[in-house]
């Protein structure tokens, strides 16, 4: 990988983590508005604390090289539900926020792990 591509993907990856960490921190606290979404949305009790240790986790191990691929995999499956839970029960406008990290997170998974692109070689 260039080094430009590098930068870009620690970037990125710095960022969602950070989203990420911020995202856990209302789940894992029990915020009211936090659990009362995911009653509304008809997942069981608790289910906020389990997404929200695995998005601390996985953004934990998006910083470790060794892990990178896990947690996009698993992040990506993460967005996928959250993107399936907004369609199924909320105004299509919640799904712009689990879609852009899904994309930002194709975007870090072929920069690290889809061979060389042309284009990015430059």
């Amino acid at each position: 990988m260039k080094k430009g591509q590098t930068i870009i993907s620690w970037i990125l990856r710095i960022l969602i983590a950070i989203a990420f960490l911020l995202a856990s921190s209302g789940k894992l606290m029990a915020h009211e508005a936090v659990v009362q979404m995911f009653e509304n949305w008809g997942y069981p009790k608790g289910f906020h604390l389990l997404i929200g240790v695995l998005e601390l986790l996985l953004a934990v191990l998006l910083l470790i090289p060794k892990t990178l691929k896990l947690s996009l995999i698993g992040l990506a499956i993460l967005m996928a539900g959250a993107i399936i839970t907004h369609i199924v029960n909320d105004p299509l406008a919640e799904v712009i926020r689990p879609l852009v990290f899904l994309v930002l997170l194709t975007i870090v998974y072929y920069l690290n792990f889809l061979p060389k692109s042309p284009v990015l070689e430059g």
